[in-house]
């Protein structure tokens, strides 16, 4: 059975959505891709949040007063990060070895240093997902 991990990830003040996604997509996880090699999980999914750019400021969030996200239920403050990622690996044993070798110190300042060009690392969150069950239309 596959191990699922949901990662939320905040862009760095100062940095646009777009710069975000640009580098993020296009520089970090290829980089990162090659840099972990057999650890890479079988799926890395980026799904962003769908933001408006605004010249109006309505106090409702300090992270994206001009952009804002397109929130159907609950808060601007409680989408104030970017992308949630999906990380989907064999199993657990797949997932702890990954986080084991990125751990190791010299891999952990590479990633790091690449981080801070556009992520504010204080706001990531993960969390394990339990039992998925996906329907589709008829």
């Amino acid at each position: 059975m596959t191990y699922t991990i949901l990662v939320f990830l905040s862009r760095k003040p100062g940095t646009t959505p777009e710069q975000f996604r640009n580098y993020y997509a296009g520089s970090h996880m290829p980089w990162f891709r090659e840099l972990v090699g057999s650890h890479f999980p079988l799926h890395h999914i980026q799904r962003y949040i769908h933001r408006t750019e605004t010249s109006a400021n309505d106090g409702t969030t300090q992270r994206n007063p001009s952009t804002p996200a397109n929130v159907y239920f609950g808060s601007q403050a409680e989408f104030d990060y970017d992308v949630v990622v999906t990380l989907e690996y064999k199993d657990h044993a797949a997932f702890q070895a990954g986080i084991e070798f990125i751990q190791q110190p010299d891999i952990a300042a590479k990633i790091a240093a690449d981080e801070e060009r556009f992520l504010d690392r204080s706001q990531t969150r993960a969390v394990a997902l339990g039992e998925i069950i996906e329907m589709t239309a008829p």
